[in-house]
């Protein structure tokens, strides 16, 4: 019976470990911003793009089939799609204002971007780039992240807020603090947190993660923050995300250090656990390794929890 109960949650281990997903995220540590993937435990770092232009801010489908990403390969700022192996790259947008980034809807087949095509504001499109529709019109809206349900897209604008993709129902999700810049991190899986980041006078060396519980009922009414303590080690942080099983935040934090004699700054991908708090290093480049986004395949349940079918299963089309 022993020897049973060992066996039954080793297979659970396998099929709900953190450690089977993917991360996306871009470096400098080849001389300009690539895309990269590595294995959640940071093993097997491989390169997907490859220009003299900057590729940035990767996100994964929600079936983990394709990476969205911003590109200034042709010139300007565009919104770009890629296969999960790095194939078929090609582009979606195509307008003389910026664009970038993108954030895919939860069934897929929508992505959310910021553009300065009028003023910088959020705007959503389908998946091969056709019918945009402009989601805010506040003069200063960017990054917007999808909720799992498909019912909030969150954005910064001085402050963290949610809006309907349709542009109604706008509330504010931070609690705004005199002299402390507000920066994004994303949705926990099962879209009953919310990540950003707290910065001192706008900077990341005084910056703390904070999450934000939602109440079940009415997520505007009786949020619920907390600030996370980050081991002082890591002098600052940024690009914070929830991990694919939401048990622990990813972000890039930065690390002084001396080589041959020589003094600099190291940005380094960190996952951090939020029961156990545990903080593991997952990269060690001598540029800048940003902006993580893990997907997990091997997760039980969907983001929206409507179904026991493996998450990475439910759509196999997008």
């Amino acid at each position: 019976m022993k020897r049973h109960r060992i066996i039954l949650v080793v297979c659970f281990w396998l099929v709900t470990s953190p450690l089977w997903g993917k991360i996306a995220f871009y470096s400098t540590r080849d001389g300009n911003s690539e895309i990269y993937t590595m294995d959640s435990d940071g093993g097997n770092q491989t390169r997907f793009t490859f220009n003299e232009a900057s590729d940035v801010n990767p996100v994964w489908s929600p079936n983990g089939q394709q990476i969205a990403f911003g590109s200034d390969r042709d010139g300007n700022w565009e919104v770009y799609v890629m296969d999960a192996d790095g194939q078929n790259q090609r582009r979606l947008t195509h307008h003389p204002g910026i664009d970038g980034y993108p954030d895919w809807s939860p069934d897929g087949s929508q992505i959310a971007f910021d553009s300065t095509r009028s003023a910088l504001e959020i705007y959503v499109m389908n998946v091969d780039g056709g019918d945009i529709k402009q989601v805010t019109d506040l003069g200063f809206a960017s990054r917007p992240r999808w909720s799992p349900d498909g019912q909030w897209i969150l954005f910064m604008a001085g402050q963290i807020y949610a809006i309907r993709p349709d542009g109604t129902d706008q509330w504010r999700v931070s609690e705004p603090k005199p002299d402390a810049g507000m920066y994004l991190g994303g949705w926990s899986p099962d879209g009953k947190q919310i990540v950003y980041v707290e910065a001192i006078h706008s900077s990341v060396n005084a910056s703390t993660p904070v999450i934000v519980t939602l109440p079940p009922a009415d997520p505007q009414g009786g949020l619920k923050r907390v600030a996370v303590k980050i081991p002082r080690r890591i002098k600052a942080l940024h690009s914070v995300s929830f991990s694919a099983d939401g048990k622990a935040i990813l972000f890039n934090g930065k690390k002084h250090f001396v080589r041959e004699g020589v003094k600099g700054d190291s940005w380094n991908i960190y996952r951090f656990g939020l029961v156990d708090k545990q903080l593991i290093r997952l990269t060690h480049s001598q540029g800048a390794d940003v902006v993580p986004q893990e997907w997990n395949p091997r997760l039980p349940i969907s983001p929206q929890e409507l179904t026991p079918t493996r998450w990475g299963k439910i759509k196999t089309t997008k």
